[in-house]
């Protein structure tokens, strides 16, 4: 008699002894019982490997690297898998019992779409995290208009993480690109999905997305973190490109290098060159720098680059810890959905 698939819970885990117990927790509580885990510790110099290595069960398994980033952890977990099915866990975050149970059900057994999930912030109570009510939450037969969708009608999220991915349609998408740390997974997303055949969405499947985590990767600023979110775009753009090159598409890309123009200027100069010179190929982009009611006022009479330059001075003058506090005040609300 052949028994339910196996599906493989990867977690890339870097520094994560605080939460780790409560991320496994969330994985076996889970309805679907037919799992493995496999925590991949990222160089960590707290608790994390010897916490998950105690977690009690079986299906747990633990492996180290040295610190080689998440991509690289993500990568090194799935080839060291088994599972017919593979599910991406963030060390931080939360699934709810009836997760992996929903997302394999809306599959019907098809071994070529993925199924997506609902997801929600939380600060301290995964539990209370209030899912997104998003245009994208539903079933797509073709990936490219769920990508369309998500970019321009929703927040573009499209962490790994909201996956239950076959392995037939990882194999076919090559899995996370190690050369890139932040917005990572908008390049893996994209190619994923466009190697697949479609999304079914499952409404009972609940993902609760920890926030305001200091050093988490969706923070990282710094070089780096810059040259990987230009890597990032380029490869996600180009690929949506490559499938349909289109004004729609063209329109996508141009907004998508604008809001990184606007993140490049003018601390990183060649790169904010580059994303520039990107937006006028694909036909401009009439995307605003987002702020307050002054900076929208001034921004017709002295222009965003002025506006930016003025915010960068004043950052590095110490205005840098009052935004600090207020991003800390908007993570708070974000509590419970609050």
């Amino acid at each position: 008699m052949i028994g339910p698939p196996i599906i493989s819970i990867i977690i890339p885990a870097y520094n994560a002894a605080s939460w780790i117990e409560a991320c496994l927790g969330s994985v076996l509580a889970q309805s679907f019982r037919s799992y493995e885990v496999v925590v991949v510790d990222d160089g960590s110099d707290d608790a994390t490997a010897e916490l998950a290595t105690n977690s009690g069960d079986p299906r747990v398994f633990v492996l180290r690297q040295a610190n080689c980033g998440q991509s690289a952890a993500i990568n090194r977990g799935v080839a060291a898998s088994r599972g017919e099915f593979i599910k991406i866990l963030d060390a931080d975050d939360w699934l709810n019992p009836a997760h992996l149970e929903e997302q394999l059900g809306v599959l019907e057994g098809r071994q070529d779409c993925v199924a997506a999930c609902g997801w929600g912030y939380f600060v301290e109570v995964p539990e209370e995290a209030a899912m997104r009510e998003e245009q994208a939450n539903c079933d797509y037969d073709d990936p490219l208009e769920w990508l369309v969708d998500s970019l321009t009608l929703d927040e573009g999220m499209m962490g790994g993480w909201k996956w239950l991915i076959p392995r037939a349609v990882w194999d076919r998408a090559g899995g996370y690109d190690e050369q890139l740390g932040l917005n990572n997974d908008f390049d893996f997303s994209i190619r994923l999905l466009l190697a697949s055949g479609g999304i079914r969405f499952a409404a009972g499947a609940h993902y609760a997305y920890r926030k305001g985590v200091a050093g988490a990767l969706s923070g990282t600023i710094g070089s780096k973190g810059m040259h990987s979110a230009f890597r990032t775009t380029e490869r996600g753009c180009g690929a949506l490109l490559a499938r349909e090159d289109s004004a729609r598409i063209r329109a996508i890309c141009a907004d998508r290098w604008q809001q990184w123009l606007f993140r490049f200027y003018p601390e990183y100069p060649e790169l904010a060159a580059q994303a520039e010179a990107q937006v006028a190929c694909l036909g401009g982009s009439g995307l605003r720098m987002s702020g307050g009611r002054l900076q929208q006022a001034l921004m017709p009479l002295v222009g965003w680059k002025a506006i930016r330059r003025a915010q960068v001075l004043a950052y590095r003058s110490g205005w840098g810890a009052v935004l600090r506090w207020k991003a800390r005040r908007r993570v708070a609300r974000l509590h419970g959905g609050r």
